[in-house]
């Protein structure tokens, strides 16, 4: 229970990486407030949190718009009387209807910055007066190994390992901006994890463009890719996610700051 008696907001918290990071921070003995863009989402992620316990809010807040994130924040230190820890873990691949594969568009540019990178910015601007004033902080910014290297054989990930790798950028300016007040910020960067985003579009994505892959199904590919790249020979989890975010915003990591930590199996080594 090293996290008991803390608040969390977790935006992007109604599935996949998100819900991982919900459940191991209420473990740990947190409150939490799970915000996604879909409600019924965050609602059952919110009841199954509560399970282990703990109060856990369930908030709807589309990240893309400026207003909504203050907003946001606004309503947890209110519904909780204060905000200890901030996870900036919502993303997007590209605009709505994009199809892996595709050149991308102008509005995948626009529409992946607003949510993968402003998003991460404005929260931070929002919570930051807070945690300043009452000189105890802990943000996570959550990005990806893809931010770690440019190329990849899929065009239409292009922005998104961009804003990527800019999350890593963004938190180590927070870290220095932050640290006179006693605010943690880290970043972590998954590998692996069989998610929405690599069902529906990565791994299509690789069936059109490697011959290899071709005949293969999704699942198959992902396997394949896993034990190809990592030298641990298996997938991450959002669990895994979870469990590092839940000791970056704990008090044994209180002299941890500015670092982005791949959690991927050994698949970036840096």
């Amino acid at each position: 229970m090293k996290l008991e008696g803390k608040t969390a907001l977790v935006t992007g918290g109604g599935g996949g990486i998100g819900r991982g990071i919900v459940l191991c921070l209420a473990e740990e003995g947190a409150d939490v407030a799970v915000v996604d863009i879909d409600l019924p989402s965050a609602e059952a992620v919110a009841k199954e949190a509560s399970q282990l316990g703990r109060r856990c809010v369930p908030m709807k807040a589309d990240v893309s718009r400026p207003d909504k994130i203050t907003r946001m924040v606004e309503s947890v230190i209110r519904e909780f009387g204060n905000l200890d820890i901030l996870v900036n873990n919502a993303g997007v691949g590209a605009a709505p209807d994009w199809e892996v594969g595709a050149p991308l568009r102008v509005e995948d540019w626009d529409y992946v910055y607003r949510v993968n990178l402003r998003a991460y910015y404005l929260a931070w601007q929002a919570v930051s007066p807070h945690m300043m004033e009452r000189r105890f902080g802990k943000i996570v910014n959550v990005a990806s190994v893809a931010g770690r290297v440019g190329g990849g054989p899929n065009e239409s990930m292009w922005a998104y390992r961009m804003s990527k790798a800019a999350v890593i950028n963004l938190s180590q300016s927070m870290a220095v901006q932050m640290g006179p007040y006693n605010v943690n910020v880290n970043c972590i960067c998954p590998g692996l994890i069989w998610t929405r985003l690599w069902d529906a579009k990565l791994a299509s994505g690789m069936k059109k463009n490697i011959p290899a892959f071709a005949e293969m199904e999704t699942r198959q590919i992902f396997e394949t890719v896993v034990a190809m790249t990592t030298p641990l020979a298996r997938e991450q989890t959002p669990e895994d996610i979870g469990r590092a975010v839940a000791f970056l915003v704990s008090e044994d990591a209180k002299n941890i700051t500015g670092q982005a930590l791949n959690v991927d199996g050994g698949s970036t080594l840096n």
